[in-house]
C-alpha cells in the first residue's frame, strides 16, 4: 500500500472511518429514496443476503491480507537475526588475518552495523545507506583478495571469505524482504470493499428509518481498526507494530571497544 506512505498511520485510520461513516450515511439516504419511490415502504431492494455476502468478502480479503503482511513482518525479523549472526560471525573470523587486514576488515564491518542501524531510525537514509553498505562490501572483498594473492590461502580463510560473501548474500535477502509490500491492487480492492460494504449497510439499515450511530461507528471502529493492522504491519519501521532491531544494536555493543 506504498501509495498510503504520504499519511501517517492514524491519519489513514481517520480518513478510512470518516469514509466508512460517509457511506454508510449516503446509504441510508439511497434506502431511504427507495423506500419513497416504493410502494411498499419497508422495501429497500437491499435483501440481508447482500450485505451479508459482502461482508463475508470483505472478511476474506481481509483475512488473506493480513495473512500476507504478518508474513513479510515475520520474514523481516527473521533477515535481521540472519544478518546479526552472519556479521557477528566474519567479525571473529577477521581475526585470523594478520595486521593491518585484520583490524581493517573489523571497522568495516563495524560500520556495516551502524549503517544498517542508521537507515532504520532513518528512512530518509535508506538510499544513501543501501549504496554505503554495497561499497563496504567491496572495501572488505578487496582486502580478501589482496590477503589471497598475497598467499593466505589456507583452509582458515576460506572459512572467513565464505563468512564475507554470507554478509554480502544476506544484505540481498534482507533488502527484498525490506521492501516486500502488500499489493497495490489488494489494497484498493481492500479498501473498496469496506466503503461498499458500508454503503450496503447504512442502505439495510434505512429499513426503520432510523439511524442506528452507534452500531454504525463501533462497526466502523472495528473494520477499520484491522484494516490499520494490516497498513502499520506494511510499513516495517513506522507505526506501533515494528521490526525489532535489538540482535544489531547488541552485536554493535560487542564490536565496540570499551572505552577506559
Amino acid at each position: 500500500m506504498e501509495y498510503l506512505d504520504k499519511f501517517s498511520v492514524w491519519a489513514v485510520f481517520v480518513i478510512i472511518f470518516c469514509l466508512a461513516l460517509l457511506f454508510a450515511e449516503i446509504g441510508f439516504r439511497i434506502g431511504i429514496w427507495l423506500q419513497n419511490r416504493s410502494s411498499d415502504q419497508r422495501d429497500t431492494r437491499m435483501t440481508g443476503l447482500v450485505v451479508g455476502g459482502m461482508l463475508s468478502l470483505m472478511g476474506f480479503l481481509m483475512a488473506f491480507a493480513i495473512g500476507i503482511a504478518i508474513g513479510h513482518h515475520g520474514e523481516r525479523k527473521s533477515m535481521v537475526v540472519t544478518e546479526a549472526n552472519a556479521i557477528g560471525t566474519a567479525w571473529l573470523r577477521a581475526g585470523f588475518l594478520d595486521e593491518p587486514g585484520s583490524t581493517s576488515l573489523r571497522q568495516l564491518l563495524r560500520d556495516y552495523v551502524e549503517v544498517r542501524l542508521d537507515a532504520v531510525t532513518d528512512l530518509d537514509k535508506f538510499p544513501a545507506a543501501v549504496a554505503r553498505s554495497e561499497q563496504i562490501h567491496s572495501e572488505m572483498w578487496s582486502i580478501i583478495e589482496d590477503n589471497v594473492r598475497q598467499g593466505n590461502d589456507s583452509e582458515i580463510m576460506a572459512t572467513l571469505v565464505e563468512s564475507v560473501n554470507e554478509v554480502i548474500d544476506v544484505h540481498s535477502s534482507r533488502l527484498a524482504a525490506a521492501t516486500k509490500r502488500l499489493p497495490r491492487i489488494l489494497g484498493i480492492l481492500l479498501i473498496s470493499a469496506i466503503l461498499v460494504s458500508f454503503l450496503l449497510v447504512g442502505i439495510a439499515s434505512s429499513a426503520d428509518r432510523k439511524r442506528d450511530v452507534a452500531a454504525i461507528v463501533l462497526f466502523a471502529l472495528a473494520f477499520v481498526a484491522v484494516l490499520m493492522i494490516m497498513v502499520d504491519l506494511d510499513r516495517p519501521q513506522q507505526g506501533l507494530i515494528t521490526v525489532s532491531q535489538v540482535e544489531m544494536t547488541n552485536l554493535l555493543r560487542q564490536m565496540t571497544p570499551l572505552t577506559p
